[in-house]
């Protein structure tokens, strides 16, 4: 059996075919560029469109690199990624969304910081351009998260986000929407994981649809105030 790569990563797809292939292009490039071993595990998230074709393509091309994982009907965003994680074989593994919306290679600069740095979790901050009302309403979010969690991490729904195996499998992850994003941060921040975020690029994204929506930020709410009802009942 060969040895687990240094870094698992999932990549979900959900009706991506305009950005299949360039994405897991640009990630083996830059991640062999820097030096470390990976594998890629590509999620066809229930898509219905072309994704799960690309995907076997791309395995054709770099098999040895891309894995595919397949969820037939889509459950929501964070199924797909707990889908995928619980096939990584990873010394570390993590996710980060399969638009292409952060480059390659400033995932490859998070993951080795976590490594150097010897992290528990380690996720990118997004610095970029956006508009005023997507601005606010990552800004609300933020500061409703941060309000009842102090925690060393701001973005919340940044990515990537990456994380020690070992303690990834002590996690017991449930959550299968967008607020899986903040479940790590909350679990890792009270068990007193080491964490840090570092700056990232975020790009525009040139094809497809964002599946970010008002119905969305609601439904993370709605989990911040259950998770803080959680804390409380449990002191």
């Amino acid at each position: 059996m060969s040895s687990a790569p240094d870094l698992s990563l999932v990549l979900p797809f959900y009706n991506e075919e305009k950005n299949v292939e360039w994405v897991l292009e640009e990630m083996t490039g830059s991640f062999r560029g820097a030096g470390f071993s990976f594998e890629l595990i590509a999620v066809d998230n229930g898509s219905f469109d072309r994704t799960a074709e690309l995907i076997d393509r791309m395995i054709s091309r770099d098999p040895g690199a891309i894995r595919k994982v397949t969820v037939p009907v889509n459950q929501g965003y964070g199924h797909g990624i707990l889908a995928g994680l619980r096939s990584a074989r990873g010394t570390y593994v993590g996710y980060s969304p399969g638009d292409g919306q952060v480059p390659a290679g400033d995932i490859a600069s998070v993951f080795l910081k976590a490594r150097e740095l010897d992290l528990d979790f380690v996720q990118g901050r997004r610095i970029r351009k956006d508009t005023p009302l997507r601005r606010m309403n990552t800004r609300f979010y933020n500061f409703i998260f941060h309000f009842f969690f102090r925690c060393p991490v701001y973005d919340v729904g940044s990515n990537p986000k990456i994380l020690r195996k070992s303690w990834y499998e002590k996690m017991n992850l449930v959550s299968r929407d967008w607020f899986l994003d903040g479940e790590i941060i909350l679990k890792t921040h009270l068990a007193g994981g080491r964490m840090r975020e570092f700056p990232v690029e975020f790009r525009k994204r040139e094809e497809g649809r964002s599946k970010i929506n008002m119905a969305a930020a609601l439904q993370m709410l709605k989990n911040v105030l259950r998770w803080k009802l959680k804390t409380v009942r449990g002191r």
